[in-house]
């Protein structure tokens, strides 16, 4: 077999997202012989100069290489099309941009049949809910849907060998989590002072953790609840823990047992593990208008509203299973298996 030459492209600044690093490890264990190039430069800044220039090396690199890996709308849709050798997968993560444009097209069709991702030759859309959604709104060249199976994080959190390496790792760093029940409040993007002060301003933390028990464990990476957590006693070390710059962001999602966050790409990867997920209002979000006009019971407008959910549950409520039912697949198919039988063949 030849020398396979396989492409990293991720130019709205995101640069190697999770996803696109699961699948670059299970490649290069996999594949015999393989060369990985990359481009990760952001060619939407703010400079117009600049970005001409970023276009049109982004437009060289792409016409140079035969076979590529993306996340969201970085293959440029003026790119010859594909020969029939050639694969441009599009692996969609949830980013907030896509809500965005799924309530534009909900509220005013005629705005659909975008060509934004038009020279993918494959997609992974990785959600029953981005798979109608792309194959409604969008046109694609002869496209090949790869359709019942997860995005590769999503389906790593769910492995039991990958779960437990990474509990090990918190409870290494938190020893009080050991054996408890995690609740996770995850938010990213920073707001407003005054947004900040309104949406915890209700949150009583103390009497919150005395009345969700022993058995969970509050782990977050926001500020505020930090600073409100300084008026408690040392014994509250025993269920709080903060996080930030300690543990990475992805990996609260192997062991999570309930998350809320305002953040649509870890809100929609969580689905797969079927437990728990809950917005909560944490800057301007387009995720967030999607929540609340489509999954209300999931939505949090204020802190104080963590005391209102119903920490005993055993079972998922009615909204909870629609939401996990939109953003995951029931029996899913291995994404790494798939993703590397299409990037192994004899003419690569």
């Amino acid at each position: 077999m030849s020398k396979a030459t396989i492409s990293f492209l991720s130019t709205r600044g995101r640069a190697m997202n999770i996803d696109l690093k699961l699948i670059q490890d299970y490649l290069a264990l996999n594949l015999s012989d393989v060369t990985f190039k990359y481009y990760l430069k952001n060619t939407a800044t703010k400079v117009p100069a600049a970005n001409k220039q970023l276009e049109k090396a982004r437009l060289s690199f792409c016409d140079n290489t035969r076979n590529i890996i993306c996340m969201d709308p970085s293959i440029p849709v003026k790119l010859p099309p594909a020969l029939p050798e050639e694969r441009r997968l599009l692996t969609l993560v949830p980013y907030d941009y896509l809500f965005n444009e799924y309530l534009k097209f909900t509220e005013d069709p005629e705005l659909a049949h975008k060509k934004t991702f038009f020279r993918c030759t494959h997609v992974l859309p990785g959600f029953p809910f981005f798979s109608n959604f792309l194959k409604n709104f969008y046109e694609f060249e002869n496209a090949t849907f790869l359709d019942d199976m997860c995005l590769p994080l999503a389906w790593d959190i769910t492995s039991k060998e990958s779960k437990a390496n990474v509990r090990n790792n918190l409870e290494y760093l938190y020893p009080e989590a050991k054996g408890k029940k995690i609740l996770t409040i995850l938010t990213v993007n920073q707001t407003s002072p005054n947004e900040m002060t309104e949406l915890f301003s209700d949150l009583d933390l103390k009497k919150f953790l005395d009345e969700i028990g022993d058995d969970w464990f509050l782990l977050t990476n926001n500020i505020n609840l930090l600073e409100i957590s300084n008026s408690l006693s040392l014994s509250y070390t025993k269920c709080f823990g903060y996080m930030k710059g300690i543990f990475g962001f992805d990996n609260l999602l192997y062991f999570s047992d309930m998350l809320v966050t305002n953040s649509s790409k870890h809100a929609c990867t969580f689905a797969s593990a079927k437990k728990p997920v809950y917005y909560l209002n944490y800057g301007k979000k387009h995720f967030g208008r999607y929540m609340k006009q489509f999954y209300p019971d999931l939505y949090l407008e204020t802190a104080g509203e963590l005391a209102t959910l119903d920490y005993g549950q055993t079972d998922l409520s009615e909204e909870e299973a629609r939401f996990c039912q939109e953003f995951a697949y029931d029996i899913a198919q291995n994404p790494f298996e798939q993703i590397f039988s299409l990037f192994h063949y004899q003419d690569l």
